[in-house]
């Protein structure tokens, strides 16, 4: 499987952003810059204030840099990669250095780089460029019989010159290397460029670009930040959803700042979610109940001691004056039996904070509930979790919203947990009751599976339960057992394997994955659609950055990024974060431009809506209000958002984060007098129909085998083997040669008997068919390896795309005497409203919603679909709007349903709806399922009279359509 990158939009516009704000930057008189022609450096360049500012967004200071602002999810890295090229392209620049925080981290911008379909995504962009992606490891620099070497991807990377005019040089660091001794010293036994002995000073002089990732984790003042000032960089581009926070002013006029330099992009938290760049998210949490409450002591912490000779933290339990103490590397259960699990105190870091050995941070104040801590708590949660998988994955495994045969999602979930050995060891109560949780959900959904292949998939999970788990801890790390290495592999290298549910014919059921909170940064999975946290994290974690392992939005089985549908993320929690969605919610729309102070545009506007009739007037009941104080600082943003108009700060909209105490998914409300117009032409459309297919003629399947067999569908498995060879130069110097071999193996090969009864099983052809044709593909003695499960996906594949593609033309349609049920109508009644995902994901705020509208709202999936929602339609026009998923259930010969996007009621001169325009749109390269659904909704609605039936690939074609009907 390979994954297909996008040009999307909002990526394109950051960098867009970036190339305006360094326009014309290599105008440097080069005799001004000294070695200005330096082969193994940057050209000089330096940013032109004109270009900068025409860009920059307030507030952020200016400097030698450039800020990008992107939530997590929607691509940074991507955008990064991108930009090395498109600098190497428009400037020359050619040697960078990327930046990020930690280990993590550095491991998923490593596998992005080197990725296949990340190389063959930018090859057609930027024809012939590479990025040649050097990597300090730890142990990099070594010492052997007393002689000091250097790491070989630093040299590779300092030796790289601006004659290699299509090679880019990378180099990727974490920040505890860049400021380790390895990195400062200067008594090596080799010379770099520049005749140096230090590496910092052999970067210094390639006038790097430096890329940093993460940059609330870089801050100014700190030491790995001021490592990145002493490299000399001509520039630093910083991109992050979160960035550092500094203190500007004094006393009374001091507060909190972003520190932004340059901040040419900004893609905030609201703008990610309510443009549907990110899933949703549904908070979830079992109650404890309020009679187990009652009953249940809590224990709140009244002080840390950090003295030498007494650490402790002190509990006092509520309702009560009793206290109790607990040092470093005691049991909880000195407080109370009901915390189970071997929760210690690990460390106290200060008066005011502690850390519990899982990972729990607690402060004075910090309240803690026993039960949560709970075995059969636990359990709860886990079973909660299970039960969200399965429905999750069902939803994903048929995809009945996203039209017919749809490739399938491979769902994941994802638990955080607080003891490694809980799942590690062999007698691991977590392991176990996760097992056994499995096992029985995995048994009763067998029971009652009708698809085959589905309960197939759940039979084999069912009978190799340890492949359908795999955990990541930092412990991990060296480890020489082979299963956990692979299942580490799995999980932060190989993301493409995980995203498949077969590899080499067999099913891979891995999803469920286990770590200690070692995810939370620098990993992401696309198909992480349930996260369970069974630990609770401390106050100082972002909700964002929690959600954040499972916010991108997903790929299907082919690869390809799904944007035209929401989805949305279950996230799991335990009773004492039951805010957690109101948190969060805070936390998107505090992204969106937290008001500090009132300006005076927001006095003018106050005055606007009639809060006071002048400026000065609505500055004094907001004093008198408590809404700002006497400097103008706001201190309750919540009561002025009450006062100003809607959408004067954009917040996130309900129900993209829910929670189980009743949060509903956003609605659309449907104008029943509009739909009330269109009912004649309802009762037409929404008949069942049924298809009737020609017989084939005789021979007819035996050429579509035959052809199928003399393709190129058999395949002979082979390994590449890697060998590297370790050689030195005159000067000492180490250098890597690498070649390849590839060897045949046996992964998945059959007996030919087995082989044609597969082949025969699930293509519902004979045996003795298919072995005619092989006969005639082989006419002598075939290579028994190509008999392998790999062949046979790939003539299953064949055969069924000639097969449907034969069938396009010998079917037709006839009406039955009763009506389909609909996402329109329910039991012979319009509904009221609908889901708004039936109908778009994201909402046109650009598009002023007529009176003949469907909807109160306008809502759309694709560009094209928003372009046409911005049409004015013709006065003859009495009705319009786009259709729902499954409104309009046009069947397809290959089974499933499809409907057309929007609708056009028509009025002629006799005042009388006499024609229904259904326009389907689609633009650019459409996949072969698609043109099946179109080749579906021509045939069908050529039938009916008063249906007009047309695909639209571009906006501006709708007029014409409709001044011709």
């Amino acid at each position: 499987m390979a994954l297909y990158l996008e040009q999307l939009g909002h990526q394109e516009k950051a960098i867009t952003a970036v190339l305006t704000a360094m326009r014309e930057c290599t105008d440097v008189l080069g005799q001004t810059v000294k070695d200005a022609n330096y082969v193994y450096a940057n050209k000089p360049i330096r940013l032109k204030y004109e270009h900068v500012t025409s860009v920059k967004q307030p507030g952020s200071l200016g400097g030698n840099g450039i800020d990008i602002k992107m939530e997590t999810g929607t691509g940074k890295t991507y955008v990064y990669t991108r930009l090395m090229y498109e600098l190497h392209k428009q400037f020359g620049l050619n040697k960078f250095v990327v930046m990020v925080p930690s280990l993590a981290i550095k491991e998923g911008a490593k596998s992005f780089i080197r990725a296949d379909y990340a190389q063959q995504h930018f090859a057609p962009l930027y024809e012939n460029v590479k990025i040649d992606l050097n990597i300090i490891e730890a142990g990099a620099f070594s010492i052997k019989k007393g002689r000091k070497t250097m790491s070989a991807e630093l040299m590779d990377y300092l030796e790289g010159t601006r004659n290699e005019r299509n090679t880019i040089k990378a180099l990727l660091m974490n920040d505890a290397m860049l400021t380790s001794k390895s990195m400062t010293r200067s008594d090596y036994d080799q010379s770099l460029i520049g005749s140096t002995n230090c590496p910092i000073e052999g970067v210094k002089l390639t006038r790097p670009i430096v890329i940093i990732d993460e940059p609330h984790r870089f801050k100014k003042g700190g030491k790995a930040y001021q490592a990145i000032l002493d490299l000399k960089p001509q520039l630093i581009i910083r991109l992050g959803a979160t960035f550092p926070e500094i203190e500007t002013g004094k006393g009374k006029f001091k507060q909190k700042k972003t520190d932004y330099e340059n901040l040419v992009y900004n893609l905030g938290a609201v703008e990610a979610f309510n443009s549907g760049l990110v899933k949703a998210v549904d908070v979830h949490y079992p109650s404890l109940g309020d009679e187990i409450l009652q009953d249940t002591a809590r224990y709140k912490v009244v002080e840390i001691n950090r003295s030498s000779d007494k650490k402790y933290v002190r509990f006092k339990r509520s309702g009560s004056d009793k206290t109790f103490d607990v040092r470093v590397n005691e049991s909880l259960s000195v407080v109370d039996e009901g915390f189970e699990g071997d929760i210690e105190l690990a460390e106290i870091k200060n008066a005011d904070h502690a850390v519990l050995s899982n990972d729990l941070e607690i402060h004075k104040g910090s309240e803690l509930v026993p039960q949560v801590f709970s075995a059969s708590y636990q359990e709860l949660v886990i079973r909660q979790a299970v039960e969200k998988h399965f429905a999750k994955e069902r939803e994903n495994w048929f995809r009945e919203n996203a039209g017919e045969n749809a490739p399938r999602i491979k769902t994941l979930s994802l638990f955080f947990i607080d003891s490694i050995t809980s799942y590690r060891s062999d007698d691991g109560w977590l392991k176990n009751v996760f097992e056994k949780t499995l096992s029985d959900k995995l048994t009763s959904l067998i029971a009652k599976e009708q698809d085959t292949e589905y309960r197939e998939f759940l039979e084999y999970s069912l009978v190799n339960l340890p492949e359908t788990h795999g955990g990541y801890f930092a412990e991990d790390n060296g480890t020489g057992d082979e299963a956990i290495q692979a299942e580490v592999d799995d999980i932060l290298r190989n993301k493409e394997t995980m995203l498949q549910f077969k590899v080499n014919g067999k099913w891979n059921t891995r999803r469920f994955l286990f770590s200690k909170w070692t995810l939370r940064e620098g990993w992401d999975n696309p198909n992480v659609f349930v996260i369970t946290k069974l630990r609770t994290s401390g106050s100082e974690i972002s909700k964002l950055q929690e959600v954040g392992r499972g916010l991108r939005l997903p790929v299907d089985e082919s690869g390809r990024r799904l944007s035209t549908q929401e989805f949305r993320l279950d996230y799991m929690i335990d009773w004492t974060e039951r805010e957690f969605a109101q948190k969060l919610v805070g936390e998107i729309n505090g992204d969106s431009g937290k008001l500090t102070i009132a300006t005076s545009e927001i006095y003018v506007k106050l005055v606007e809506v009639g809060y006071a009739q002048t400026v000065q007037k609505a500055k004094g009941k907001l004093l008198l209000d408590d809404v700002i104080d006497e400097n103008d600082r706001i201190i309750n943003q919540e009561k002025l958002l009450e006062i100003l108009p809607d959408g004067y700060v954009q917040t996130v909209r309900k129900g993209k984060v829910t929670n189980n105490t009743g949060g509903q998914r956003p609605k659309v409300k449907l104008r029943r007098d509009n739909w009330a117009k269109i009912k004649d032409l309802w009762e037409d459309v929404s008949r069942r129909y049924m298809l009737e297919f020609e017989r084939l003629e005789a021979g007819e399947l035996q050429g579509i085998v035959n052809t199928v067999a003399a393709g190129d569908n058999f395949f002979t498995p082979m390994m590449k083997i890697q060998t590297d060879r370790i050689g030195f130069d005159d000067d000492g110097a180490g250098r890597v040669q690498s070649g390849d071999e590839y060897v045949g193996v046996d992964f998945g090969l059959l007996r030919y008997g087995e082989f044609l009864r597969r082949l025969s099983r699930r293509t519902s052809v004979s045996p003795q068919m298919w072995h005619r044709a092989i006969a005639r593909r082989f006419t002598e003695k075939a290579d028994g390896s190509m008999f392998n499960l790999q062949t046979i996906d790939k003539l299953v594949k064949a055969f069924q795309e000639m097969f449907e593609a034969v069938f396009a033309e010998k079917y037709s349609y006839n009406s039955l005497d009763f009506t389909a049920s609909t996402s329109v109508v329910r039991d012979g009644e319009l509904v009221s409203e609908l889901e708004q995902g039936l109908v778009g994901v994201n909402r046109a705020d650009d598009v002023l919603v007529s009176d003949k509208f469907l909807y109160d709202e306008a809502l759309y999936d694709s560009e094209l679909e928003h372009e046409v929602l911005r049409v004015k339609p013709a006065d003859k026009v009495v009705v319009y709007g786009k259709l729902p998923r499954r409104s309009i259930k046009v069947p397809t010969y290959t089974s499933g349903t499809t409907t057309p996007d929007f609708i056009f009621a028509i009025e002629k001169e006799s005042g009388i709806i006499e024609v229904n325009l259904l326009i389907e749109t689609k633009a650019g390269d459409i996949r072969m399922s698609e043109e099946r659904a179109i080749k579906a909704q021509e045939r069908l609605f050529a039938n009916i009279d008063s249906v007009r039936w047309r695909k639209v690939v571009k906006a501006s074609e709708l007029g014409e359509i409709i001044s011709k009907l």
